[in-house]
């Protein structure tokens, strides 16, 4: 919609203005047409592709309790499920108008996707044309936004936000951010000559989209962070009663305040969320400085190669000097931001840049026990640079602006290419397989991808092979012991000695959220007598290994999952008893409403009625405090009720 209104209004413009303002106009609109057209084209290969990765656990709730039939099942999905602390509702609300249930058509959600994509392109129009338009004539400031714009919207390092379906929370957070910023540059420029009408921009532009930005992202928080720096660099000369800057600094560092405030609070949560990670909190800060001087020299260079999702070889820092380049990326990173605070005045433009930069990357940067490196945090700090380099141009010789046509062109049309490349693995899977073998030798998750794909189409031989040669190269990985121990069991290739050894090796093995997704196929394989080495003695005494194992045990996810899958095990073995207690334990670890009653539907068929409305009366009890986790299930709830009381009374 905002899309067609700009389009309106640019075109009603053109009938009352003078030829050479028609002209003008004219050429942006048919730019930026050219531009969205050129977008379309480099990220068309990708529109075919599947879901991947962290796709799949973020939607395939679309498909609990049989899709979003309902509208209790559709307000489920949007605020229980919990991909991030806030739970990015909005963001979860736009997946279900491209699908409402699962498995669906991934090709819905990457158009939408990529319609996101360019609407955020036209919004960075529009705010760089407000930026540029304080120091340069209208139409000088619009030649300028229209490149920034192109050179944006056509920056490979976005290939793995827009291509990647999950990463629409970080479009969508972005777009509000943006949006929030248009409406604060229209109050800002409007403050001095009318306060009223400034005020009635900026509080809902910090408030309203600030807060719709952090329902789709916690990077939400950073829109005040980038109008402080706007009004720093921008609007640093500009003439602003003392009150009035006053008040405005106040609206604009209330949101940093919580920030910070809730950071410290959380101080401990923080701390132990690095136990689970292979750096300390110190070292994933040493190597942040090192990932944005990558991130850095990638806006200025783009590159093919190493672009995508698989990361985690990325090196990293145990100290200033380890490796050198360390010291020498936080040497650069201070002295540029010292250079952009002490010339913001004289080149507002370099500054605005280089601190639009870092400030972008300060939360996803900063000692959060996040991982070390994706492409996507840089979907709108890459606007800082870019900002920057267009602001330089006007300033270059008239020898030089009479090449500047084609220089432009012919870098439009190599960045136009490399996105082009970029995008084309992600609409085929076995071609992005082969990508990630090629330049990511020591991922190990990329070589965990290969194998699962080989599971996946049934060539389990080729698996496990694959699953044998990670062995050897990372020996302490506990995903890639027991994926072999299914593969095994499968291809009846299983011995006593395997179990053992897998099973002494999860008693120290490092934390790896990625074992819970084999325990089922154990318990599986287990129930199914595939192999002799493999029975329920033997599975519980691998879980059992799995939870005396501190660096595991310490995950409540990994410890609920095990004790979950104790239960089924033991359930399926046909002692009720314990799988009852394996239940509990599973429940108290982890709190989920579906393991209530599931024990509600097992007493039942015992036919042990009495006890199974205790568990009832327990899962109504769940999440008490908070009304949507009972409210979406008393249908279920209602309905257990109902055969519990016909057991008792089957005349009724």
């Amino acid at each position: 919609m905002q899309l067609l209104l700009t389009y309106w209004t640019l075109v009603q413009s053109l009938q009352n203005v003078s030829i050479n303002r028609r002209r003008h106009l004219i050429r942006i609109i048919a730019g930026i047409s050219a531009t969205f057209v050129l977008t379309v084209m480099c990220y068309w290969p990708s529109l075919s592709g599947p879901f991947l990765f962290d796709d799949i656990p973020n939607l395939e709730l679309l498909g609990d309790r049989g899709g979003l039939t309902t509208a209790d099942h559709y307000a489920e999905f949007i605020v229980s499920a919990q991909a991030g602390p806030l739970g990015r509702p909005l963001s979860l609300a736009s997946f279900t108008l491209d699908g409402q249930t699962w498995p669906t058509d991934p090709h819905p959600f990457r158009i939408t996707n990529l319609i996101i994509h360019v609407i955020n392109g036209l919004l960075v129009f529009l705010l760089a044309r407000l930026i540029f338009s304080t120091v340069h004539q209208r139409e000088t400031a619009e030649k300028l936004a229209l490149l920034c714009m192109t050179l944006w919207l056509l920056h490979p390092l976005l290939v793995s936000t827009t291509a990647y379906i999950v990463q629409r929370m970080t479009q969508l957070s972005g777009l509000f951010t943006l949006a929030g910023l248009l409406c604060y540059m229209h109050g800002r420029t409007s403050l001095s000559a009318s306060p009223r009408l400034g005020w009635a921009w900026v509080i809902p532009g910090m408030g309203v989209c600030g807060a719709f930005a952090l329902l789709c992202k916690e990077t939400g928080i950073l829109l005040p962070f980038y109008a402080l720096v706007l009004e720093l660099t921008v609007f640093s000369s500009s003439g602003l009663a003392r009150r009035q800057r006053t008040a405005l600094f106040v609206v604009l560092c209330i949101p940093i305040v919580l920030l910070l405030g809730y950071m410290t609070l959380n101080w401990g949560s923080t701390l132990t969320g690095f136990e689970l990670r292979p750096f300390t909190i110190g070292e994933r800060l040493l190597t942040q400085a090192v990932v944005l001087m990558d991130y850095l020299r990638q806006v200025f260079a783009p590159r093919l190669s190493g672009l995508g999702i698989f990361h985690d070889d990325f090196r990293i820092s145990r100290g200033l000097l380890d490796p050198i380049v360390t010291l020498a990326s936080f040497l650069t990173i201070a002295t540029m931001i010292f250079l952009a605070a002490w010339f913001r005045k004289a080149w507002p433009f370099i500054s605005l840049g280089i601190l639009w930069f870092f400030v972008g990357h300060s939360l996803e940067a900063g000692p959060i026990p996040l991982e070390l490196y994706f492409e996507h945090r840089n979907y709108l700090p890459l606007l800082g640079p870019l900002l920057a380099i267009c602001s330089l141009l006007p300033l270059l010789s008239k020898k030089l602006r009479r090449a500047l046509p084609l220089l432009l062109v012919l870098f439009i049309g190599m960045e136009s290419f490399l996105t082009w490349q970029s995008a084309a693995p992600w609409g085929n899977e076995e071609r992005l397989m082969r990508t990630a073998l090629i330049e990511h030798p020591d991922s190990l998750r990329a070589q965990q991808y290969v194998a699962n794909q080989y599971i996946l189409h049934g060539n389990f031989g080729a698996a496990l092979a694959a699953q044998e040669g990670l062995a050897k190269k990372f020996p302490e990985h506990a995903a890639t012991r027991l994926s072999i121990l299914n593969l095994s069991c499968i291809l009846n290739v299983l011995t006593e000695e395997k179990v053992e050894s897998t099973r002494i090796l999860l008693e120290h093995s490092g934390y790896d959220l990625q074992v819970i997704g084999f325990f089922g196929p154990l318990v599986s394989n287990a129930a199914a007598n595939t192999c002799d080495a493999l029975g329920f003695a033997e599975l519980h005494a691998t879980l059992d290994a799995l939870l005396d194992n501190p660096a595991l045990a310490q995950s409540s996810s990994i410890r609920g999952a095990a004790h979950y899958h104790k239960g089924l095990a033991y359930k399926i073995a046909g002692d009720l008893r314990l799988a009852l207690e394996q239940m509990d334990l599973s429940y108290a670890t982890k709190p989920e409403i579906d393991i209530r009653l599931q024990q509600v539907v097992w007493l039942l068929e015992s036919g042990s009625t009495d006890e199974a409305e205790h568990y009832l009366l327990l899962a109504r009890q769940h999440g008490e405090n908070r009304f949507w986790s009972t409210h979406f299930r008393n249908t279920e709830l209602n309905a257990l009720q109902q055969v519990i009381d016909q057991a008792r009374d089957p005349g009724q």
